[in-house]
């Protein structure tokens, strides 16, 4: 994954010292020179990468300030970047999240044990975003099972509700018929009661 450019969130002006300058040769300062103090520490360092131009204490620390909020950014999608290809391995290995999470979680101790306060704080950082997608990912789920629930209840009371409507124009069909004398009525209680279901 290539860095971030430096003009990220401002862009560098024209006449900056570090202007001219290719953003993996700025890169490669920042991360050789950026914990020196000004000036010589700095300055001799930047002569013994073969720089032309050396910048004045201001330009120093404006170039300091760019750089910063550019690795900001950077180590931001690194870290997404690890967190979504950890949960991937995880995904495919079968590895259910709360595992992951925890296993994320002693790691992160682990590293915060040894000093490593950084890498403590990116294990820590996938554990809450890994575990905070594993909710949504279960509320969209039981909000999905229950709207099924609601969507079948809703079915089988239709089809009751068509049943019964069926059945009542068969006993209307019954009732004319009988008053018409097309049907004996000695067998019309008989036959409301076996499509009413009273009876077999």
């Amino acid at each position: 994954m290539a860095p971030p450019t430096v003009e990220t969130e401002q862009k560098t002006r024209s006449d900056a010292w570090d202007a001219t300058l290719a953003d993996d040769i700025r890169w490669e300062i920042y991360d050789t020179v950026r914990n020196l103090q000004w000036p010589r520490a700095v300055a001799d360092r930047l002569e013994g990468m073969g720089l032309e131009r050396l910048p004045s204490r201001s330009a120093w620390y404006a170039f300091l300030a760019r750089m910063r909020r550019a690795d900001a950014a950077r180590r931001i999608e690194r870290m997404a970047q690890s967190v979504a290809e950890a949960q991937n391995v995880a995904d495919r290995a079968g590895i259910r999240s709360a595992v992951f999470v925890e296993t994320l979680k002693t790691l992160a101790v682990d590293r915060a044990m040894t000093g490593d306060d950084k890498g403590a704080t990116g294990f820590a950082t996938a554990a809450a975003a890994i575990w905070d997608r594993a909710q949504r990912e279960r509320e969209l789920e039981l909000r999905e099972a229950a709207q099924a629930t609601r969507d079948a209840a809703l079915r089988l009371a239709r089809e009751k509700f068509e049943a019964a409507e069926k059945r009542l124009e068969r006993v209307a069909e019954i009732a004319d018929a009988a008053r018409g004398g097309k049907v004996d009525p000695a067998k019309v209680a008989d036959e409301i009661d076996r499509i009413l279901g009273r009876k077999k």
